[in-house]
């Protein structure tokens, strides 16, 4: 176990999880949120898995969108460390016609993101948590394969450790 003494209060931390054990450690996490309060027959929240092709192609398609915006360097800076991280789960919300209840139902899909997010923490698998604008790209869509009709990307969830590939 390491100490980290750089935080307020000495904390002891396990060792990181190893690769082979980041699929069941995510699916440990995925059933973390069957007992999120719904107010419907299914959960509102779907979790995409995303593949290393897939997460090139995304990587990519974030450059090309920031690189007008922040030149061909930094672009390729982004594009780098968006490679560079092991695991992604792109995160979904049931699509409604009613303003309020969509509001409600990402509400709870956040909700379900965030036990995720801390099941994995609690195997000492570190995540993180984007929102950029990539996710509202039609490209984005195909790439992940979502239903623009049915559910709206309300996110992506990197976890792992940048020295392993999930």
């Amino acid at each position: 176990m390491d100490l980290y003494l750089s935080q307020p209060t000495p904390r002891l931390m396990p060792p990181p999880a190893e690769p082979a054990s980041l699929d069941a450690a995510l699916r440990r996490a995925f059933d973390a949120t069957h007992d999120v309060p719904v107010d419907y027959e299914v959960e509102p929240w779907q979790f995409y898995t995303i593949g290393a092709d897939q997460a090139q192609a995304i990587a990519w398609l974030n450059a090309r969108l920031m690189e007008a915006m922040v030149g061909v360097e930094a672009a390729q800076a982004a594009y780098d460390q968006w490679r560079s991280v092991p695991g992604w789960v792109v995160v979904t919300c049931l699509r409604v016609d009613d303003e309020q209840q969509q509001a409600h139902l990402k509400e709870r899909c956040l909700t379900a993101m965030q036990r995720v997010s801390l099941s994995l923490w609690s195997e000492s698998i570190r995540t993180s948590w984007i929102t950029d604008l990539i996710v509202e790209n039609h490209e984005f869509y195909r790439i992940v394969g979502i239903d623009a009709e049915r559910e709206v990307a309300i996110g992506i969830l990197w976890y792992g450790h940048a020295e392993k590939r999930a």
